[in-house]
């Protein structure tokens, strides 16, 4: 957890990270500077993608704002944003769901309420399993028929949509994604993202989304920050920027 005198609260709703410098192996040959003075606001309502190249420092920011990691210097400022309010998706479904548990095993954890630590007593409660019936059901391919089968044995794309209907259920006040849709194929990418994309507006979340397909940024994409070596190289808004996927990419390469 970050050092309590490193976090701040504010009144807007916003995260801001204000002079934020981390640097691992540190007193030895082999330090690397993850970021450097990285100063950023965001925002609710917005959903930003993060790019940059290998060791750019895009799952350093994510961790910092997850408070994984503790900065070596600068401040997190918070408005009235707590640890449960904070959702981070990684890009390994493993490491979202537990596949030897069933579907409906796996969303109870996500069914969250104001001061509720869900758990599998919830498990024959009908108001409960309702919930994650509508929520699957939202995606319109019938894992809502599926709730007793074990995760393991779904497809990719049908285990991240689990994921995404853990999202809904837990409904975060921030979503973290790490290349969350990395392993899917252009089917189910879009698909799941669109789905997303029209939950977080309709509920005003803020999204942090690393990725490497820049395919996805027009589409759903509000902001696009650029990192490289740790620094920020470019932020840029949807109005004021061309996000399409061969822009993107020439923003990229001139930062090479």
């Amino acid at each position: 957890m970050i050092n309590i005198l490193n976090v701040y609260f504010v009144r807007s709703e916003m995260v801001k990270l204000k002079n934020i410098h981390i640097t691992f192996n540190k007193n030895t040959g082999n330090a690397i500077e993850a970021l450097h003075d990285v100063n950023l606001i965001f925002k609710e309502h917005e959903w930003t993608y993060i790019i940059g190249g290998n060791g750019s420092g895009k799952s350093t920011l994510l961790k910092i704002i997850n408070q994984e990691l503790i900065p070596d210097t600068g401040e997190l400022l918070l408005n009235n944003f707590a640890p449960k309010d904070i959702l981070f998706v990684d890009q390994l479904t493993i490491k979202n769901l537990i596949p030897s548990m069933t579907v409906y095993e796996n969303l109870i954890f996500g069914l969250k309420e104001y001061g509720m630590k869900p758990n599998l007593k919830f498990y024959s409660q009908k108001d409960f399993r309702n919930k994650v019936v509508e929520a699957l059901r939202e995606f319109n391919i019938g894992l809502e028929k599926r709730l007793n089968e074990q995760v393991k044995f779904l497809s990719g794309g049908e285990q991240q949509i689990v994921v995404a209907t853990r999202i809904t259920l837990s409904n975060p006040r921030i979503l973290l994604m790490d290349e969350f849709t990395s392993s899917l194929d252009q089917r189910w990418a879009p698909f799941i993202l669109l789905k997303l994309k029209n939950y977080v507006i309709e509920n005003d979340i803020m999204v942090l989304a690393i990725t490497h397909d820049y395919s996805q940024i027009q589409n759903i994409g509000d902001r696009l920050i650029m990192l490289k070596n740790g620094h920020v190289y470019a932020d840029k808004m949807k109005n004021s920027f061309d996000f399409s996927t061969q822009s993107v990419l020439n923003l990229f390469y001139e930062k090479q």
